[in-house]
């Protein structure tokens, strides 16, 4: 795991008036409830006991190694995974076989087919999929909306670009737009910087906090534990079941990174800042990431925004 980061930009807040009308769902009711959940995918169970509850308007982040269930977990909020067992509700309804309203989801830009002939308006256009759509054409309203989202996202200029001329950052705002063009309350990024590079990365967290800041709320799964998760108002570690909830500092330890990722992982900080290395700098052994014993779930309070 990398030992620096590259710290994000300033990003301005984002009027997110142009998303439209908020939600009526009663203000009390949080952007995600899951109560006891076990999940996964026919017979095979992915995730089990799982109790997490998001409030509006917040930013977390998923730790977890490869097969934790994160991008599971992203799935059975828009019902795209089975729910064995337990309660699942995003902005207060109970999500079922249909993927819920008002939120958005962007997936891994390693699979997204980015050399399909569409420019980056269409692409937008076509994120609002609601079977309520009465015209088989976007109307100049609508077009006008998705131009505002590209412009108040940095990508003016570019409405007729063919998405495969974008950079990898642009590409990956994009579909953020895409996502928030569904009139989103909930957005979910399934790694949103993976396979990226520094600036690129710093690019698309700037994106994030500023969105943060408008308040939305923005729930993203990463591998990436000093650029992106240190600098998370909260994370959550997940190995199948949740292993520590709370702000950076009181999850990213060696204890519960022992539990999370099943290998040992030394924790240090740098003037203020958390760096996370492995403890063996030469491997860490055919065994190192067996799945370890789960630890017990901790929960403690949020802390500060994403830094910048």
């Amino acid at each position: 795991m990398s030992s620096t980061s590259a710290p994000a930009p300033a990003a301005p807040v984002l009027d997110l008036s142009v998303l439209g009308p908020r939600h009526e769902a009663p203000p009390a009711s949080p952007a995600v409830e899951l109560t006891e959940v076990a999940a996964g995918y026919g017979r095979t169970r992915v995730l089990s006991g799982l109790s997490l509850t998001v409030e509006r308007g917040e930013l977390v982040g998923i730790v977890g190694p490869s097969g934790s269930g994160k991008s599971t977990l992203l799935r059975l909020l828009t019902a795209g995974a089975d729910l064995h067992h337990g309660r699942v509700a995003v902005l207060g309804a109970p999500v079922r076989r249909r993927p819920p309203a008002r939120v958005g989801y962007v997936p891994q830009l390693d699979n997204v087919e980015r050399n399909f002939p569409l420019r980056v308006l269409e692409v937008v256009l076509l994120g609002d999929t609601a079977s309520s759509r009465r015209l088989p054409w976007f109307t100049r309203a609508e077009r006008d909306r998705a131009r505002d989202l590209l412009d108040r996202l940095g990508l003016d200029g570019l409405h007729h670009r063919r998405l495969a001329e974008l950079s990898g950052g642009q590409q990956q705002r994009a579909f953020v737009a895409r996502a928030l063009f569904r009139r989103s309350e909930l957005l979910l990024l399934d790694e949103p910087t993976s396979g990226v590079d520094p600036t690129t990365r710093a690019d698309v967290l700037a994106v994030l906090a500023g969105l943060h800041r408008a308040g939305l709320t923005v729930l993203l799964t990463t591998h990436d534990l000093n650029a992106v998760a240190a600098h998370l108002p909260r994370v959550v570690g997940l190995h199948g079941r949740i292993t520590a909830d709370g702000p950076p500092g009181e999850v990213l330890t060696p204890e519960v990174l022992a539990s999370t990722y099943g290998g040992r992982m030394r924790v240090l900080h740098d003037r203020g800042r958390i760096v996370v290395v492995d403890a063996a700098p030469t491997g860490l052994g055919p065994h190192a990431l067996d799945a370890a014993p789960v630890g017990s779930h901790q929960r403690v309070r949020s802390g500060d925004g994403i830094a910048s």
